[in-house]
């Protein structure tokens, strides 16, 4: 009989809890020295400004890590975790290195407001990333970012088709006049940039309602035809959703790349500037 040579592995709680322990841990460590340093008069604000600056260039390559998930370094979502940690880290040091959260001096003052948004894009980040994949596998049907451009093009080409392959009637008639009113905006214009800010389902509920309303006004195939617009309604509602989720992360990658990038950038025309001062 054989007997697994690997212990139990931790729970994500628990592993939170060590996570949160070990970056306490640290903290507490770097602000015992920081008092050890200003105890003797010496330069604490090196210590706290440089280990701030290494945490940023940590975490910049944890972030290239995380995105090349074929190394064999430990699965990218470990990775994922060990940089929000190090950034919780490095932005308990910064509160350390600065008497108040924006510095004074223009440089300063702007190098705080850059790590500010770094921080708090990376706090979004998290969020994001806890929420934002539910959301967009809750909806039906999955489509890639790039291809949301042409299923918009079919759903809108066959809600064309449909009104163009029934017969003449008065409930056509009517039918066609809602489509030439409502639904064709819908289905031809890209959503609106308060949709893609906030996501709803009004749009979605308020054309549903309106075809619904029509139903006493249709003969059996036009109220066929409008059972299957209601369902193009639903499809192209479901693929605006999914772009504006997407988008928001393609966004926010944007944002929190560019930052950290002149973060780091800034953090060592900072650091040369100090310490050329200090000598």
């Amino acid at each position: 009989m054989t007997h697994s040579t690997h212990g139990p592995k931790l729970s994500f709680r628990n592993r939170r809890k060590v996570s949160l322990i070990i970056t306490s841990l640290a903290i507490a460590i770097v602000l015992a020295i920081t008092r050890i340093e200003e105890g003797r008069l010496a330069h604490a604000s090196f210590f706290t400004g440089f280990t701030v600056l290494a945490s940023i260039l940590l975490l910049m390559l944890l972030g290239v890590r995380r995105r090349i998930p074929v190394l064999p370094l430990g699965t990218v979502a470990t990775w994922t975790q060990v940089h929000i940690y190090v950034g919780l880290f490095a932005f308990a040091v910064y509160v350390m290195h600065v008497p108040i959260l924006v510095a004074g001096g223009v440089f300063e003052a702007g190098l705080s407001i850059v790590f500010l948004l770094v921080t708090a894009s990376g706090f979004y980040g998290i969020y994001a990333s806890r929420t934002l994949p539910r959301r967009l596998t809750a909806v039906e049907g999955q489509h890639r970012f790039d291809r949301v451009g042409f299923h918009r093009d079919q759903i809108a080409t066959a809600a064309r088709d449909l009104l163009d392959e029934v017969h003449e009637s008065s409930g056509m008639r009517v039918l066609g006049s809602f489509y030439t009113r409502y639904l064709s905006p819908f289905f031809e214009a890209r959503p609106s940039l308060a949709y893609v800010l906030v996501p709803t389902g009004v749009r979605r509920r308020r054309l549903l309602s309106g075809l619904k309303e029509l139903d006493r006004y249709l003969e059996d195939e036009s109220r066929g035809t409008a059972g299957q617009l209601a369902a193009l309604v639903r499809r192209r509602d479901d693929l605006d959703y999914q772009f504006a989720l997407q988008l928001r992360l393609r966004v926010w990658l944007v944002i929190h790349g560019t930052f950290s990038v002149a973060l780091i950038a800034g953090g060592i025309v900072h650091a040369v500037i100090a310490w050329r001062h200090a000598g």
